[in-house]
This record gives C-alpha cells, sequence and structure tokens, in this order.
C-alpha cells in the first residue's frame, strides 16, 4: 500500500469517485490503472484542533487500515476524510467504518 500525496491526486479522488459517508470518516474511492492500493488521509483544521490532535487521528486512522489491510480492495486510490467527532470516537468505532468503507461485513476481521 502506497500513499497518495499530491493534492492533485487528491482532489482527482475526490471529484470523480464514489463516496461513502460513515459515522467517522468519509471516504472516496477511484480505481486506478496502476494496480496498486494508493491511501490518503486528510484531517481538517475544524476537525481535530492542534497539528498534535491532528495527527494522532491519522495514526488511528492509519492503523485501522493496518489491521484491516486484508480487506482493502486493491487498484484503487482511496482519500479518507475525518469527521467532526472522530477525536473521541473510539478505536473500535473507527476500525468499523473502515471495514464498513471497504465493503467488508464490520463483524470480519481482515487478519
Amino acid at each position: 500500500m502506497e500513499t497518495l500525496k499530491n493534492s492533485r491526486d487528491f482532489r482527482r479522488v475526490v471529484e470523480g469517485g464514489h463516496r461513502k459517508y460513515l459515522e467517522t470518516i468519509i471516504t472516496y474511492r477511484l480505481p486506478n490503472q496502476e494496480g496498486k492500493t494508493r491511501i490518503g488521509i486528510s484531517v481538517a483544521r475544524k476537525t481535530g484542533g492542534g497539528s498534535v490532535r491532528r495527527n494522532r487521528i491519522k495514526r488511528r486512522i492509519r492503523e485501522a487500515i493496518r489491521r484491516n489491510a486484508a480487506l482493502v480492495p486493491a487498484g484503487e486510490d482511496i482519500v479518507i476524510v475525518a469527521r467532526r467527532g472522530i477525536e473521541t470516537a473510539a478505536f473500535g468505532q473507527i476500525e468499523k467504518d473502515i471495514i464498513r468503507s471497504c465493503g467488508g461485513n464490520p463483524g470480519e476481521k481482515g487478519d
């Protein structure tokens, strides 16, 4: 799994991708031609406050993705946008939303 780094790539996925609203996150998914999965995470200042809090939110999202990597579809660009309230959400809720956004059942694990 790679990361999306360009603002141009983020914009392309957000504008042209399939959108899914969940409790703690919004996901945008768009197939790519490279066959690799690339993920970008965005946490707005309004959502998480200072940089320390925003980075903690990003770490929690990355860990949820890492734990469920088997469920993440291959060959897609994915942008995950944190919603307000994610800072106080339990890790289990974030993980459940990651699983749902990948099309999995929240009861199954990607181990």
